[in-house]
């Protein structure tokens, strides 16, 4: 047992200090109030104790997950609002449909999202709340048009590298698969990293494709002009092509397959090959301190307490009154008297 303060030990000592010892030196010289000062020295006690809070740490809460640690890496540029996906629907909602499916591959997994846009950053970290991972999903969009900086498919390479090589370090035990969903379109005239550097701490996943060459039409995300398309610089409209070639070189250099998706469904068992999933046993990872509270053993006899003294002081109020009505020279006499 120990104590989880509910405020710290000098507030104890020196809001509750002197109270405890008022109540104590009354107590003795006060004999005809002994009861009510020993009622008044306990309730200060127990509170004292519901201040400290005793506690008692309790174990780690053991629960089951697969032996997989899945990433997903998207692409959160403008092209993905794109109009060519399973017809004229934007290629965001491709990426939406096939991280359900790996999930529902991998149901039981860890999971991680890395987005980029204009920059790159760790948008979930490796957690078993699959609600969180699809609460992500649910609300994905791409960035703003008007702060866009232009795209490049290797700004979440730092990320990635830093994400995977620590989870493999950590938990050498699980899979490490990694899912790449982008057009590949770059559009900052930058020529791309290479993303073999990575390709060391990865067994499995895919890159994903999304767009067609024949392109589709992008429109406005946020300001004024949102939901208006994109136009050129001619003022024709504007259209945003899938790269295919550097999607393939990303695949080559992780090591893993690329999928060209246009429809939601289709295979993906394919991206885990020579993967096996089982369960294993895992400690909750919560920050949050877990322990058993026992502070309200002594709140009970100090709420019993309370409602005693509240009692005893309501039933002197009308006797006082009553004594000093009775005591109080009657005025209408005094004037009498005062008049004669």
């Amino acid at each position: 047992m120990y104590a989880a303060f509910l405020i710290p030990w000098w507030a104890i000592v020196l809001l509750l200090g002197p109270l405890v010892a008022l109540c104590a030196v009354l107590l003795v010289r006060r004999g005809g109030e002994r009861l009510t000062w020993l009622r008044r020295l306990a309730m200060v006690l127990l509170l004292v104790v519901v201040a400290i809070r005793p506690a008692t740490p309790l174990e780690a809460d053991q629960t089951q997950r697969m032996n997989a640690n899945v990433f997903f890496v998207v692409d959160r540029t403008g092209s993905m609002n794109a109009e060519d996906y399973d017809g004229e629907q934007p290629r965001l909602e491709g990426v939406k449909s096939d991280m359900r499916q790996i999930m529902a591959m991998t149901e039981g997994s860890r999971y991680g999202i890395i987005g980029f846009d204009s920059t790159a950053a760790e948008q979930l970290p490796l957690t078993t709340d699959a609600g969180a991972a699809n609460a992500w999903i649910d609300t994905l969009t791409t960035e703003s048009t008007a702060t866009s900086r232009g795209s490049n498919v290797d700004r979440p390479l730092d990320a990635l590298t830093r994400a995977v090589s620590e989870a493999k370090r950590e938990d050498p035990e699980s899979s490490v698969l990694v899912y790449v969903l982008s057009d590949g379109e770059n559009t900052d005239g930058v020529q791309s990293q290479t993303f073999s550097g990575a390709s060391q701490f990865i067994d499995g996943g895919a890159v994903l494709g999304f767009g067609t060459t024949a392109g589709g039409p992008m429109k406005v995300t946020g300001g004024t002009d949102d939901g208006a398309y994109i136009t050129d610089s001619s003022g024709a409209q504007g259209l945003s092509h899938i790269d295919e070639p550097t999607l393939e070189g990303i695949a080559n250099q992780l090591g893993v397959q690329y999928l060209h998706r246009t429809a939601p469904g289709g295979d993906l068992t394919s991206t885990m090959n020579g993967i096996t999933l089982r369960s294993i046993p895992t400690s909750s990872t919560s920050r949050t301190p877990s322990f058993t509270d026992w502070y309200w053993i002594a709140a009970i006899p100090l709420g019993i307490l309370f409602v005693w003294e509240l009692g005893a002081v309501t039933y002197r109020l009308p006797r006082k009154v009553e004594r000093d009505d009775f005591t109080r020279p009657d005025r209408s006499t005094t004037i009498e008297e005062e008049t004669r």
